[in-house]
């Protein structure tokens, strides 16, 4: 009898252990379901990475200019995947040309599945645009803001152009107001996110933000600072670009 009883106890032991290593091995398989994702912004001129060493770039209707600042906020992206489902990422970054590591947004835990979307705003939602001192890429520092009542500055860039004298001339875009956010939206060709980590490149054309519903013609439109009643036909035509400039281009 006592050796029946040992041997149950045996076999009990034996399934249990069994059962546990079932169950780990149930678990192992579904850790990877999700991963991180880094976002990178390419910052392009018709498809040349930009410079800032005075070199000479030229729009769509010819203005020759160059690029010592160019800066934006990318802010609430959210990812979509192919049957709907939303990730949010509740982010604030500053693009930076002349800061290179900012240019990299990391999204953590994403869950796996195919994307088709990448939607952001370009420029601070109005919940955090107005609301006083902040932090992280929201702070004063970075030099994105006019006053707490007016709000932040969306998009900038500061260079110089050649107007049609053949004169070098200051060029001076800082945009913003609540009537500047924009809204990007930019299709993925069916990114699978399969629970490894990867790293999404968005291309930004700087020529596309000059002219991709509008042309923006430098010898009448130089020096804008969306703070006059005369800068609501340059904030629109400018956040209407904007959103056209951004386009998907490999992830890995």
């Amino acid at each position: 009898m006592k050796n029946l009883i040992f041997c149950a106890i045996i076999l009990a032991g034996f399934l249990l252990v069994s059962c546990t290593k079932e169950e780990t091995k149930q678990t192992n398989n579904n850790i990877a379901t999700v991963a991180n994702i880094n976002v990178v912004f390419n910052n392009t001129v018709s498809g040349m990475a930009i410079n800032t060493d005075n070199t000479n770039y030229t729009n769509a209707i010819g203005n020759k200019y160059t690029v010592d600042i160019l800066k934006y906020y990318v802010t609430n992206i959210v990812l979509e995947k192919e049957n709907g489902a939303l990730f949010y990422a509740k982010n604030y970054n500053l693009i930076d040309l002349n800061e290179t590591l900012q240019n990299t947004i990391s999204l953590k835990n994403v869950p796996t599945g195919k994307y088709t979307k990448l939607r952001f705003i370009l420029g601070v939602d109005s919940a955090r645009n107005t609301s006083g001192l902040q932090v992280g890429y929201l702070d004063p520092s970075y030099g994105m803001i006019w006053t707490w009542n007016t709000g932040y500055i969306f998009f900038k860039h500061e260079g110089n152009f050649t107007n049609s004298a053949n004169q070098v001339k200051p060029l001076r875009f800082h945009l913003g107001t609540e009537a500047a956010r924009g809204f990007v939206e930019v299709w993925l060709p069916e990114v699978n996110i399969n629970g490894i980590n990867s790293k999404l490149t968005i291309d930004f054309d700087l020529n596309q933000a000059y002219s991709s519903s509008s042309n923006i013609d430098f010898n009448v439109d130089n020096d804008r600072q969306s703070t006059e009643e005369v800068d609501r036909f340059w904030i629109s035509n400018l956040k209407n670009n904007l959103e056209k400039s951004f386009s998907y281009k490999n992830i890995e």
